[in-house]
């Protein structure tokens, strides 16, 4: 299956998901907790490694703390990175599980999102941009198949990254992702070439030398299987490929050809693709809790990108969410809306902000849940040749935030009514969405009087007649009848008004223009 794959690969995931914020050295153990997993970067400078003793490693670092793997909160987490990466791909797969290890990362295809993006270097900027939200030290590493993508990622990763035109493999640290070369080798085989949209599986050499550099014991073979191939003298991935197919089988096995089949693309990798869940529930534990609600805007970013990806796959808007704060004997609902459905991460957690700042915490909270409780389809505008550009701040993005900020009940929009009658023409309303209407046709003014003035026939004297007039009947319905004439005037002062003639030949002023 040859074209081009990504994979976000976390050497250290289990560590990462359960010592979430935790800024001093850091050790995951074994299940009996006697042996030192994995370590992060600031206890590997102390000398601790992965495979010492607990007693060992505290005496090197004695303010290692040390956490236990989370196999329900990994997998959730691993959930939520895929939600997440389904913005860049439509296909995205969980990593496979290579010797017995648990999976650690996602595989996605991006060969055919390249002119989608406009090239491989504008799609990594993107994702790089992005990456450090997600709190996960990954490492990521481009492949002409999955397994290929899987085990270069695993073996260190490569960051595609375009230099005049050609993709070259450099290193990046401090954003959350990181990537080195392997053995410092070009990767320029992924194919990108001139604009960097032509089809990335043009050219394989490259990546075949990349994948020749590895040893055997970076590819996670059984042990067995491993120790018998050093032992006939194999080292690297390029001895296995210089021998033929047919005696490769014959001397090892169909199973172990089969495996370097599908690592170089001469079979179909076919993974298993993630499904999104057909509602979006999404939990997260604290480390600590948490006493102040706008502190809450921090873990519930990291959820709200996860809910970007899943409104992105399935073509959709957000209309309203409801965060669930879980404190020690009791929860608290909070309900955030947005009157014409959003998809941006950065604007949801814009209206959670202005909401947080609103409330009260009853308890400190230590678990947080996000849930999608409305949605609508996304709607494509129309576009040709002569469109302006959108505005960025639409009437629904303000009408949201003032409703936000102010509370759902705080924010009216006038309404009109089907009657004639001005002062019953007219309503404040509480609504969802800043919808437009349909106005009456005439001239109307700003400013309707609770009550019409009466008027006299020397202040009609001095009036100059602009408009009118206009008949106006209704009413005959109910006890209010109406049979008017209305003009509009300029008054010696230069103001403008709206008078009208009644039946019995009476004047009244009813309102003001701007």
């Amino acid at each position: 299956m040859k074209g081009l794959w990504l994979c976000l690969h976390g050497p250290r995931f289990e560590l990462d998901v359960v010592a979430l914020g935790e800024t001093q050295p850091k050790a995951l153990v074994s299940a009996n907790g006697e042996r030192v997993q994995q370590v992060c970067s600031k206890a590997q400078r102390q000398g601790v490694r992965p495979g010492m003793t607990v007693s060992t490693a505290l005496s090197l670092e004695p303010e290692l703390q040390l956490f236990a793997a989370d196999t329900a909160a990994c997998r959730q987490r691993l959930e939520g990175l895929a939600l997440w990466v389904g913005r860049f791909s439509a296909r995205v797969s969980f990593a496979p599980s290579l010797a017995g290890e648990p999976a650690r990362g996602v595989v996605l295809e991006i060969g055919s999102m390249l002119h989608y993006f406009g090239g491989l270097a504008a799609l990594w900027s993107r994702l790089e941009s992005e990456l450090a939200g997600l709190e996960l030290d990954l490492v990521c590493a481009t492949g002409h198949t999955p397994l290929a993508a899987v085990l270069l990622a695993r073996a260190g990763g490569v960051r595609p990254h375009v230099e005049d035109l050609a993709v070259r493999g450099t290193g990046v640290r401090g954003t959350g992702v990181r990537g080195t070369d392997v053995r410092g080798t070009d990767v320029r085989s992924t194919g990108i070439r001139g604009n960097g949209t032509q089809s990335p599986g043009a050219d394989v050499d490259g990546h075949h030398r990349r994948l020749g550099q590895l040893s055997l014991s970076q590819l996670a073979l059984p042990r067995a299987q491993l120790a018998r191939l050093q032992g006939l003298g194999f080292q690297r991935v390029r001895d296995l490929l210089a021998l033929p197919t047919a005696s490769l089988a014959s001397r090892l096995g169909p199973d172990l050809t089969q495996w370097l089949k599908r690592l170089t693309g001469a079979v179909p990798d076919l993974l298993p693709v993630f499904e999104p869940p057909p509602r979006l529930e999404r939990e997260l534990e604290l480390n600590h809790d948490i006493e102040l609600a706008p502190a809450l805007l921090f873990p519930l970013k990291r959820l709200l990108m996860e809910m970007e990806g899943f409104l992105h796959v399935r073509c959709a808007k957000a209309l309203s969410l409801q965060l669930t704060l879980y404190q020690r004997d009791a929860e608290q609902h909070i309900s955030v809306g947005h009157a014409g459905g959003e998809q941006s991460a950065d604007a949801w957690l814009e209206l959670c902000r202005l909401r947080l700042e609103r409330c009260e915490l009853n308890a400190p909270v230590r678990r947080l849940r996000l849930e999608v409780s409305e949605l609508t389809q996304q709607e494509q505008p129309a576009q040709d040749l002569f469109d302006t550009a959108p505005p960025r701040e639409t009437a629904d993005a303000l009408f949201s935030r003032l409703r936000t900020r102010l509370g759902q009940n705080s924010v009216m929009q006038p309404r009109w009514r089907e009657d004639h009658r001005p002062e019953r023409a007219s309503t404040l309303e509480r609504c969802t969405r800043a919808a437009a209407q349909v106005l009456p046709q005439g001239p109307r003014p700003a400013w309707l009087l609770p009550t019409p003035l009466a008027m006299s026939s020397a202040a009609l004297s001095q009036l100059e007649w602009l408009a009118g007039p206009e008949r106006l009947a209704s009413g005959w319905w109910d006890a209010a009848p109406a049979r008017r004439d209305y003009y509009v005037v300029r008054f010696g002062d230069a103001r403008c008004g709206w008078i009208f003639r009644d039946h019995t030949g009476q004047w009244w002023l009813h309102g003001w223009f701007g």
